[in-house]
């Protein structure tokens, strides 16, 4: 088979990743919203957060010692796709029942376990095919233009599933109740488990250097298998100690950390389209509808940054096109950081700080966990309107604020995926295979660490006038991750000078 033939088979076994994946992630928060709340929705999202920490880098290491890659894949696809038709099966039942009785409340913490779990694996499945099996397919590291090609294509449509799957499952549960359509979401995963396998299984059986795994002529492919044999010796406690040691060493010790951990810190940040950002929206009156446009064109700007990567990286080079991915996104978010000062900001924090005690933020905290049995049957609140003649909602506040927010985080993501794919790319090429799985898998337990201290962060600050501190504090860590990966660009500039005066 061609190689366009074995890339295309690629592609359309990641976009039926891509398309459950981001249809079931909507679908989780919209059965989160209706049992629980936002609340609830906080703490399923922190719950996936803590499990990729913790088994992320476990998941990659477990990937990077087998012998075949076609025994990773099984892995990754049983576990995600199992993950995804029992959790479904289990909201379709708390939806159900009485929320009174215990099996209810069985029901939905085994529902959230295995959207955790979901979540580990589906990253895994997502690493493995677009950081792994796409370097094979390239033919050569070398081949980096060829790489940062097949890199946009995968990001692109990734973006595509995130505009397709809400549109489907909203036109799907137009017609249907949610418990029914978590139904046919188990169904899809069946569906898409079968589809999956087969062009994955045509894929490795066409491309002989899928099946043979290793390089022999790098030296380092030849570190883990040792490793992995040491440590199957030791005591289990030791073997777990030893591990989390191993992968974290592994991390840090690779040339590419500084813009790793560059791009890890971009996560520590409200300033994105998640419930945080979505529910701000919401507080200050924000119509549902202009919340989806403004979720739309971030999508599309992502798109278009995953094009435009592969534009710039021919013309100025991988680290240069990195670079300009920050800047732009740097620029971006600056509007975002104003629009706390603009008109119609409920930001003011004097008034929140003056009022707070310890006694009142835990009350408060503590009653957003008491249940709500009148939630499915609650009458959804009156949509909100805006008066385009003088830009205000339907309550008389301006949305210049809001608007700036959105806008500026929206356009953001046009430098965002120029960034992201360009740290991507320079980790693919400077990691070893051997450690490849290993070192994706840490590096997104980390990203999701900066991304749980987010979620920490909204716990402390709940209310819409503190939200303008988290800005702030978000803004900073980008920064941070600006800084972060200069540092990289600068030291690797400095070893390639040394190298050419020697």
């Amino acid at each position: 088979m061609k190689r366009t033939g074995q890339q295309a088979l690629l592609y359309a076994a990641f976009i039926c990743t891509c398309l459950e994946d981001r249809g079931w992630s909507f679908a989780i928060s919209l059965c989160m919203q209706l049992l629980g709340g936002m609340q609830l929705v906080s703490i399923e999202q922190l719950a996936e957060g803590i499990a990729q920490i913790a088994f992320s880098g476990a998941v990659g290491r477990v990937v990077d010692g087998r012998s075949e890659r076609k025994w990773g894949m099984i892995v990754c696809l049983m576990g995600n796709n199992f993950s995804i038709i029992a959790s479904c099966s289990l909201f379709a039942v708390c939806l159900s029942i009485d929320r009174s009785i215990w099996v209810y409340t069985l029901c939905l913490l085994l529902g959230m376990l295995f959207c955790s779990s979901y979540r580990v694996f589906v990253m895994a499945e997502k690493n493995l095919t677009s950081r792994d099996w796409v370097l094979v397919l390239v033919r050569h590291k070398e081949e980096g233009s060829a790489l940062a090609k097949t890199n946009a294509i995968l990001t692109s449509l990734d973006q595509l599933a995130n505009v397709l799957s809400p549109l489907l499952l909203g036109a799907l549960l137009s017609f249907v109740s949610l418990k029914i359509a978590c139904i046919v979401l188990a169904v899809c995963s069946v569906i898409s488990l079968i589809i999956k396998a087969s062009l994955l299984y045509v894929l490795y059986g066409n491309n002989e250097r899928l099946r043979v795994k290793g390089d022999p002529e790098d030296p380092s492919e030849e570190e883990t298998p040792k490793v992995v044999e040491a440590e199957a010796n030791k005591p289990s406690l030791a073997k777990r100690i030893a591990t989390l040691f191993s992968v974290l060493s592994t991390y840090y010790a690779q040339s590419v950390f500084p813009a790793a951990l560059g791009m890890a810190l971009l996560f520590m940040t409200v300033m994105g389209f998640d419930g945080l950002a979505i529910g701000y929206g919401e507080s200050v009156g924000l119509p549902e509808n202009i919340l989806g446009l403004f979720r739309s064109f971030g999508s599309a700007a992502g798109v278009a940054g995953a094009i435009m990567y592969a534009v710039f990286e021919r013309r100025f080079g991988v680290m240069r096109t990195g670079m300009i991915g920050m800047i732009l996104q740097e620029c971006c978010l600056i509007v975002a950081v104003v629009s706390i000062w603009l008109p119609g900001s409920p930001f003011n924090p004097a008034a929140y700080f003056d009022t707070l005690t310890w006694s009142s933020w835990w009350q408060a905290f503590v009653d957003s966990f008491s249940p709500s049995p009148d939630a499915p049957t609650a009458s959804p609140p009156p949509p909100s309107k805006i008066d385009w003649s003088n830009w205000t909602t339907s309550d008389g506040t301006s949305v210049a604020s809001i608007f700036s927010f959105f806008a500026g985080i929206a356009t953001a993501r046009f430098g965002l995926w120029m960034a992201d794919l360009a740290i991507t790319h320079i980790m693919q090429l400077a990691t070893p295979e051997s450690q490849r799985n290993t070192v994706f898998g840490v590096h997104n337990a980390i990203c999701q660490a900066f991304s749980v201290m987010k979620d920490l962060l909204v716990i402390v600050l709940p209310d819409p006038s503190t939200f303008g501190i988290c800005i702030l504090i978000s803004f900073a860590f980008v920064c941070s991750g600006f800084a972060a990966y200069v540092y990289y660009v600068v030291k690797v500039g400095r070893v390639e000078a040394n190298g050419r005066a020697q």
